[in-house]
Formats: structure tokens, sequence, C-alpha cells
């Protein structure tokens, strides 16, 4: 990264100024000669344009201000840029840390095989399944076997979705605690464990 050394903070700090006179002197200049030519053409002109001409020059009294204040701001906002860019440069260069993206299970097709460990009985089955169909990403669960408190089910997704993210959808929608055993998006398998207490 490359920071301001003092001769350009120098060099922005005096374009800074001479652009905020220069445009403070053009202002005051053409107010000068708005005021000369009313001056000049008072008695011809109608008291309407002798009007609109002060009001003119009233405007252009507050431009050559604000002008002014431009170039103040202008200056402040300089050294604040070379103050961060001089604080920056002394701070230690960090990488910033990325998560790692967990591997999502692809949507449609077939479907995912998801085979549920230590389920607790019939009924833990039905939450479980009502848990998933429940989950906004997910089409479809059909139960395809349990015995011996293990259950298979097909889980069809309308969207991408991680094995973490379908535990932990689960956990929440029934009170259990549900742990990802394995998840092979690739192979379209998922084996989550029911875990006790």
């Amino acid at each position: 990264m490359t920071t301001d050394t003092p001769e350009s903070k120098d060099v922005n700090e005096r374009a800074a100024e001479i652009i905020a006179r220069a445009l403070a002197q053009a202002l005051m200049e053409a107010e000068v000669i708005i005021s000369a030519e009313r001056d000049a053409r008072t008695q011809t002109i109608p008291p309407q344009v002798i009007e609109t001409f002060e009001r003119f020059g009233a405007v252009l009294t507050r431009l050559v201000e604000y002008t002014e204040q431009l170039g103040e701001r202008m200056n402040e906002l300089t050294q604040a840029v070379t103050t961060l860019a001089e604080m920056r440069a002394q701070q230690p260069a960090e990488r910033p840390h990325l998560p790692q993206m967990e591997p999502s299970f692809a949507p449609g097709g077939e479907g995912i095989d998801v085979t549920i460990a230590s389920v607790p009985g019939f009924q833990g089955l039905m939450e479980l399944q009502r848990a998933l169909v429940r989950l906004p990403q997910v089409q479809s669960a059909a139960v395809r076997r349990y015995q011996d408190d293990e259950a298979s089910i097909q889980l069809v997704l309308s969207q991408p979705m991680s094995a973490s993210a379908i535990a932990d959808g689960v956990s929440a929608n029934t009170g259990h605690r549900i742990f990802v055993d394995e998840s092979r998006p690739d192979a379209l398998r998922l084996r989550l464990r029911f875990l006790e207490g």
C-alpha cells in the first residue's frame, strides 16, 4: 500500500488552498462586474431586473463564503486521509480469515440417502420426518426403512443444503440434538445420529 509522503501532503494542501482561493477570487470578480454593470445601467434598467441582480449578487456572496468553507473542509479532509494512511502503514498487514465453506448437497435428482442412527422409537422417527419436511429447502422426505433404531430416509432438496444445516434444522424442529456422523455430498449420502440427553 502506498502512503503519502510529507512532500505530497504539502502539495495536496497547497493545491486545495489554491483551488479554493481561485474559486473565491473568480466569484468575487463576477460580483464586482455585476455590481458595476448594475450601477452603470440603473437609470435604464427596469426595477425588476435591478432586484434580480441584487438577489444574484447576494447568491454570489453566499457562494464565496461556501467556497471558502469548502477549501477549509478540503484541507481538513486531506489531513484526515493522510493521518489514516500513516496509521494503516504502521499496522501490520493481516490476512483476513476466510471461513471454510462446507460442501452442500445438490437439489433435485433422486435425492439424498439419509441414514439416522439411535432413533428414539417410532414416534421419534415421525418427528424427524416432519422436521425434515418443514425445512424450507426440503422438497420431500420419505421413510424407506426403519429397523433396530436405525432409519433410512430418501431426502429430496429444492435448494442446496449442507449436512450441518440439515442437522441444525432437525434439532431446532424436534428439540433433539442431532449429530453428523458422515457427510458425502458427492455420493449423495448422509449419516446422522440422535444424541442422548
